[in-house]
């Protein structure tokens, strides 16, 4: 039998992953200090790496050019942690990519075929990136043939959460099929800000695989809406688990800006505000300079229901939210 994933762990993986996000060093494989994971009650026994992801400059191209995602060196893009209390317990944070929630706005997105899920489609770029992904141990000797592999190796009998944010959302949706697949129900999900997969196969294989995932997606968040649902060329689906956060409901009031409705530590404060403030760090200044407070009578809170209020409104009209979010922000300046 499967538990879900409380409001506290949600805030534990979703620090796991910022601490991945801190770790990256640009073209690098090795990653930087992993203390933060350490101090958390983790330790880590691998590192994910995987080809960077290039966010074209939409300015530089010509009009025929696509604006696509494109790869790059081998570089970090999260670990696999054990936990220090729980033995048992594994944890596997993909990390975002910076610049990703102002750059899929006007990005083109291709569907293929999902190797792992016959009749079914995916991302062509995100599946890219996952593609690509291995695991190596601390002694840098690659462990499987590809990430999921080596996962489902180094856990053995154990569980694990496979967890990530924005793009690396994407990528540990992908991981967490193929690990669900050789592990069952001992392998769960942990999302956070996740542009869309696939198509409607994809995610309803996803759905029946991977019986315990949580994904939360902010109602002003522009990445969840993308890329667009635009039949019949492009057909894509949210998974059926995404939850929707609410300004109206959110435990903190997030500044209204591009970046901070994407920000990790601002889904965190959001989920569980009274938590993520005893977490505080001068590691995490620029989240928390998004972060207002518990919600409290503004003229950003007045925004951002009023905002919150339209989308909800547009319904699947994807497109639609994309424009009002991005035109609002950039009314605004980006921020209030």
């Amino acid at each position: 039998m499967t538990m879900p994933i409380t409001n506290p762990q949600a805030v534990d993986f979703g620090y796991l992953v910022a601490f991945a996000e801190g770790m990256y060093v640009p073209q690098s494989v090795t990653p930087g200090d992993g203390g933060r994971v350490t101090a958390a009650g983790w330790d880590i026994v691998g590192h994910l790496i995987a080809r960077d992801s290039i966010l074209p400059d939409m300015s530089s191209l010509g009009p025929n050019d696509p604006k696509a995602l494109q790869l790059g060196p081998l570089v970090f893009y999260g670990y696999l942690a054990r936990n220090h209390a729980d033995p048992t317990r594994y944890v596997a944070a993909i990390r975002g990519t910076n610049g990703f929630a102002e750059w899929v706005i006007d990005a083109d997105f291709f569907l293929r075929d999902a190797p792992s899920s016959p009749g079914a489609k995916v991302e062509q770029g995100f599946w890219s990136i996952y593609d690509s992904m291995m695991l190596f141990g601390l002694d840098s000797v690659q462990i499987g043939a590809k990430a999921a592999d080596g996962v489902a190796s180094a856990v053995g009998q154990a569980t694990v959460t496979i967890c990530g944010h924005s793009l690396g959302s994407a990528v540990a949706t992908y991981l967490s099929f193929d690990v669900g697949k050789l592990m069952g129900a001992r392998a769960s999900a942990c999302l956070f800000a996740s542009p869309r997969t696939g198509d409607l196969a994809w995610t309803a294989a996803y759905a029946a695989t991977v019986a315990t995932c949580r994904l939360m997606n902010y109602v002003l968040d522009v990445v969840p809406y993308v890329p667009l649902d635009a039949p019949p060329g492009f057909q894509y689906s949210t998974l059926p688990s995404a939850e929707i956060i609410l300004p109206s409901s959110a435990q903190a009031e997030v500044r209204f800006d591009l970046i901070c409705d994407h920000t990790i530590i601002c889904y965190c404060a959001m989920i569980d505000y009274a938590d993520t403030k005893a977490r505080a760090s001068a590691q995490d200044a620029a989240a928390w300079s998004c972060i207002v407070g518990p919600p409290a009578f503004s003229l950003n809170r007045q925004l951002t229901l009023a905002l919150a209020t339209a989308a909800e409104a547009l319904g699947k009209a994807g497109d639609d939210v994309l424009r009002l979010v991005d035109a609002s922000a950039k009314a605004k300046g980006g921020h209030v």
